[in-house]
C-alpha cells in the first residue's frame, strides 16, 4: 500500500507532463501519459538512482528555514536537492523573513523585504522560476511540490488562520 501511495505522490505531476523530462532524445514510458500507469512507475523506478529515490521520500524546507537562496543559483548544484526534491515547504511565504519575535511591523515590512512574496503575480512567477530548475537541472526532471499548508489554514503572507480546534 505505501508503495504506491508513494508512487502516485511522485508520478502524479508527471501525468500531466508527457514531454522529455530527462533530455535524452527518447520518450521514455515514464514520460508517456498513453502508458499504463503501472509501466511508468516500473520505468521511473528503474531509471532512478538510490538518491533519487531517497531525495523523493524529503521535504526541503524553504527559504529562511533551510534554503539559503530566494531562487535557484549555480550552488544548488552542489546540495542534495540536485538529485530532486519531493516537496519545498513555506518557499518564499513571507512568514520566515521577520521571524516570530520581530519588533517590526509584519504587515508593512514583509513586501519591502521580499519582493518575491508579494503580490501573488511575483510569488508565481519565484515559484515557476523554482519548478523551472527542477524539471531541467534534474537528471530525470521530476518536478516538485509546493507546500505551505498549516494546521488551521495556509500558512502564508496575508492569508486567513482560521480559529483553533482546541478544546473540539
Amino acid at each position: 500500500m505505501f508503495h504506491w501511495v508513494f508512487i502516485s505522490f511522485l508520478l502524479f505531476p508527471l501525468l500531466l507532463l508527457g514531454r522529455d523530462l530527462n533530455r535524452n532524445g527518447v520518450k521514455d514510458p515514464y514520460e508517456d501519459p498513453s502508458v499504463a500507469t503501472e509501466q511508468r512507475i516500473e520505468n521511473l523506478l528503474s531509471q532512478m538512482t538510490m538518491e533519487e529515490k531517497t531525495c523523493q521520500l524529503a521535504t526541503l524546507y524553504g527559504y529562511g528555514r533551510v534554503l539559503k537562496d530566494k531562487l535557484p543559483t549555480p550552488s544548488w548544484k552542489k546540495e542534495i536537492w540536485k538529485d530532486g526534491i519531493a516537496n519545498i515547504d513555506e518557499q518564499l511565504n513571507g512568514i520566515p523573513e521577520l521571524g516570530p519575535n520581530s519588533k517590526r511591523n509584519y504587515r508593512t515590512q514583509v513586501e519591502k523585504i521580499n519582493p518575491l512574496v508579494w503580490p501573488p503575480s511575483n510569488h508565481a512567477k519565484a515559484l515557476n522560476e523554482i519548478q523551472e530548475w527542477f524539471k531541467t537541472q534534474t537528471r530525470l526532471g521530476i518536478p516538485v511540490d509546493f507546500t505551505d499548508e498549516g494546521i488551521r489554514g495556509c500558512n502564508h503572507y496575508r492569508t486567513t488562520a482560521f480559529p483553533s480546534q482546541q478544546g473540539v
